[in-house]
C-alpha cells in the first residue's frame, strides 16, 4: 500500500485523517487496551533483534535456574530481568513504561534489603540505563543536542544538588561521610530517570501509552494505601514487614502502599489523579476507566493520612481547573467524591486530626527552653511538654537547622547534602529536617535553591503552553505537570518532596514526556494504518 502524503502535513495521521494528538477513536476498554498494546510493535523486528528474542526464553530459563538454587525469589527475579532487558532491547520505550508501573511497587524496600546499598528501583534503573547505552553504541552511535528549557533546568538540578555541593564540603573542608555522596546522588538518579523518558518516548502515542501504565499503577496503589491507612484486614501489619511506612507503628492511620513513605504516597497520588482527571477533560476514552482511576488516586491521597499531601492536592486541582478552563466541570464531578470520602475517609480524618492537638507551646515558652540548656536538657524538657505535631516541627527547625545559617558561607554553598542531624534522644537516631524549602538551602545553599525556582517556573510555562496548544496526551501531560509542579511546591513547605521517593518517581518522567511536543513537529511524520482486527502498521514517511 503506498501512501502520497505531503511534507506540509504536520499531524501524524491515520487513513481516517485522525491526529495521533487526538483522542483515541475507540469506544470500549477492550478496543481501548487493543490500541495501546499495538505501540509494543512500531516496526517490524531486524535480524538481531529476532536473534534475540527467540534466545530470550532459553537465556532467562538457565539464569532463572541457577539462580533458584541459591534461591527461588532470586530465580523468578532473574527471569524477569531478562524478559525486562530482551524487550527493552528490542523496543526501548518499555524502559519507561517498566519505571512507571514497576519502579512504585518496589521504591519502598530498603537499601540492602534486596541489594547491597542500593533499592531495587535503583538497580533496575541502573539495568535499564546500561541496556539502553549498549542498545545507541549499537545501533546508532549519532549525538543530536537539542535540549529545551525543562531539560537545561534539570542538568541544573543535577549540577547544583550533586557536583556542587560535594565540591563545596571538599573545597571547604568540612567532614564529607558516604550518606552524604548517598544524599548527593539522589540528584543523579533522578536525573538519569528524567534521561530515560527524553531519550525513548518519542511520539504522542508512546505517551498515551505511559500514561495508561501509571494510571493502573497508581489505582491498585490506591486502594492498597487506603486499605494501609484503614488498616482493613490488617494490611498495615502485612505489610510493614517489607515496605515500613517510616510510621513510629504500623497501624498509625498513615498509608504508604508499597511505595513506603506517605508524604510521599500522597503526592504520588496526587499527580495521577490529576492526570486522570486530565485525560478526561481532554476528551480521551473509555471514561469510566479513567474515572476509576482518578477516584481510586484521589482516595490514595486521603489515605496516606498526611495534611501536607491533601493540601498539595487541593492545589494542584485549583491550578489543572485554571489550566484547563474546567472549573465548574470539576466542580460538578468533586460532588459524588465529596461523598465517598465521607463514608470512607472520615474515621481515618478523625484520627489523624488528634495529631494536631496536645499541650500549648508558645514562642516565648520555646525560647525558655532552647536556654535552659544543653540540647540534651533542652530535648528532656521539651519531651516533658512536646505541644502539637507542628509545634514540634518548629521546634526541631528552630533548635537543630535555622541556626546553622547563622554562617553567611552556610546560606550561600550549604550544610550538608544530609536532611538529617543525629538526635540527642535515646533510641532515636535522626531528627529530619521538616522543610522542603529550607533544606533546599541546607543542602545546596542559593545554587539548588535557584534551580528549583527555575524548574518550577519553566516546567511550569512550558506544561500551560503544550496544555493550551496541543490537543491529546502531550497537551494533557502539559496539564498534569502544571498541577504536579503546584503540588510539588507546597509539598515542599513542609518536606523536601524534589527528592522524596513516590512524588519523583512520577513528576520527572512526566516533565519529560513533555518534550515530545517539539520532537513531534520536527521528526519525520509518522503513518498508522489501522488493518483488519486491531493490527497497526507503521510507516515513516521521509
Amino acid at each position: 500500500m503506498t501512501l502520497d502524503i505531503s511534507r506540509d502535513h504536520l499531524a501524524m495521521r491515520s487513513v481516517s485523517g485522525r491526529s495521533a494528538d487526538a483522542p483515541i477513536p475507540v469506544q470500549t476498554t477492550g478496543q481501548w487496551i487493543n490500541y495501546l498494546l499495538a505501540y509494543f510493535h512500531p516496526a517490524p523486528p531486524t535480524a538481531f533483534q529476532r536473534s534475540l528474542l527467540k534466545a530470550a526464553p532459553t537465556i532467562a530459563f538457565l539464569v532463572g535456574a541457577g539462580s533458584g538454587i541459591i534461591d527461588p525469589k532470586i530465580g523468578v527475579a532473574m527471569v524477569g530481568l531478562v524478559a525486562v532487558v530482551s524487550l527493552t532491547w528490542t523496543h526501548p520505550p518499555l524502559a519507561a513504561y517498566v519505571m512507571l508501573s514497576l519502579a512504585p511497587l518496589i521504591v519502598g524496600l530498603d537499601r540492602d534489603q534486596v541489594i547491597p546499598v542500593l533499592r531495587p528501583n535503583e538497580a533496575l534503573l541502573i539495568v535499564l540505563v546500561a541496556v539502553l547505552s549498549i542498545h545507541w553504541l549499537y545501533e546508532s552511535r549519532r549525538i543530536v543536542v537539542k535540549p529545551n528549557g525543562v531539560d537545561l533546568t534539570m542538568i541544573g538540578l543535577v549540577v547544583t544538588g550533586f557536583l556542587l555541593p560535594l565540591l563545596t564540603q571538599t573545597i571547604r573542608l568540612r567532614p564529607l561521610g558516604f550518606d552524604d555522596v548517598l544524599y548527593a546522588l539522589v540528584f543523579v538518579k533522578l536525573g538519569l530517570l528524567y534521561g530515560v523518558f527524553r531519550y525513548t518516548i518519542r511520539r504522542p502515542e508512546h505517551v498515551r501509552t505511559a500514561i495508561g501504565f501509571s494510571l493502573v499503577t497508581a489505582s491498585l496503589l490506591g486502594l492498597l494505601g487506603l486499605a494501609d491507612s484503614l488498616n482493613f484486614l490488617d494490611m498495615a501489619e502485612r505489610l510493614n514487614p517489607y515496605f515500613p511506612n517510616a510510621g513510629p507503628q504500623a497501624d498509625d492511620g498513615r498509608g504508604a502502599a508499597t511505595i513506603g513513605n506517605p508524604i510521599g504516597f500522597g503526592v504520588y497520588q496526587g499527580i495521577n489523579a490529576t492526570l486522570a482527571l486530565a485525560m478526561l477533560l481532554g476528551g480521551e476514552r473509555p471514561r469510566v476507566p479513567l474515572a476509576i482511576a482518578a477516584v481510586c488516586c484521589s482516595l490514595g491521597v486521603f489515605g496516606s493520612g498526611q495534611i501536607g499531601p491533601a493540601l498539595a492536592f487541593i492545589a494542584g486541582l485549583g491550578v489543572l481547573a485554571l489550566v484547563t478552563r474546567s472549573v465548574l466541570q470539576l466542580i460538578r464531578w468533586s460532588a459524588p467524591f465529596v461523598l465517598l470520602c465521607a463514608i470512607l475517609i472520615t474515621p481515618l480524618i478523625s484520627q489523624r486530626v488528634e495529631g494536631f492537638g496536645g499541650a500549648d507551646v508558645t514562642g516565648a515558652t520555646r525560647q525558655s527552653i532552647a536556654e535552659a540548656g544543653g540540647q540534651d536538657e533542652s530535648r528532656l524538657l521539651f519531651g516533658a511538654n512536646p505541644g502539637s505535631s507542628w509545634e514540634v516541627r518548629l521546634y526541631n527547625l528552630e533548635t537543630y537547622f535555622i541556626p546553622e545559617f547563622d554562617d553567611a558561607a552556610n546560606v550561600m554553598w550549604g550544610v550538608t547534602p544530609q536532611a538529617r542531624v543525629p538526635s540527642p534522644l535515646e533510641g532515636e537516631d535522626f531528627i529530619w529536617i521538616e522543610s522542603g524549602h529550607l533544606w533546599l538551602l541546607w543542602s545546596g545553599g542559593v545554587p539548588l535553591f535557584v534551580a528549583f525556582f527555575a524548574f518550577i517556573a519553566v516546567g511550569a510555562f512550558t506544561g500551560r503552553r503544550l496544555a493550551q496548544t496541543r490537543p491529546g496526551p502531550v497537551g494533557i501531560v502539559g496539564a498534569a505537570v502544571v498541577a504536579g509542579l503546584a503540588m510539588l511546591f507546597v509539598a515542599q513547605t513542609f518536606d523536601p518532596h524534589i527528592t522524596l521517593r513516590g512524588t519523583a518517581d512520577v513528576l520527572y518522567p512526566l516533565a519529560a514526556l513533555m518534550a515530545v511536543g517539539r520532537m513531534s513537529r520536527e521528526q519525520p511524520q509518522t503513518i498508522r494504518i489501522e488493518a483488519p482486527v486491531v493490527s497497526l502498521i507503521e510507516r515513516t514517511v521521509e
